[in-house]
């Protein structure tokens, strides 16, 4: 049997190293209705995000697939 762990990304940086773009990038999929957690407003915004659901995301945004846009 197999299980998987999931991959919590605690913050922006993480996300960014994980991801492999920078902080603009990470905004602007929060926009667009990516899989990211954000707490608070402006400089104070925390992100958080789960690895593999993301990535997933970015597959489906990649594959122009509708229910990614949602």
């Amino acid at each position: 049997m197999v299980f998987y762990q999931p991959l919590i990304l605690k913050n922006l940086a993480e996300i960014c190293a994980a991801m492999g773009v920078g902080p603009t990038q990470v905004r602007e999929w929060a926009e667009m209705g990516a899989p990211i957690a954000m707490d608070g407003r402006g400089s104070r915004t925390r992100y958080s995000a789960e690895m593999a659901e993301l990535q997933q995301w970015r597959v489906s945004q990649a594959r122009g697939d509708d229910h990614a846009r949602q």
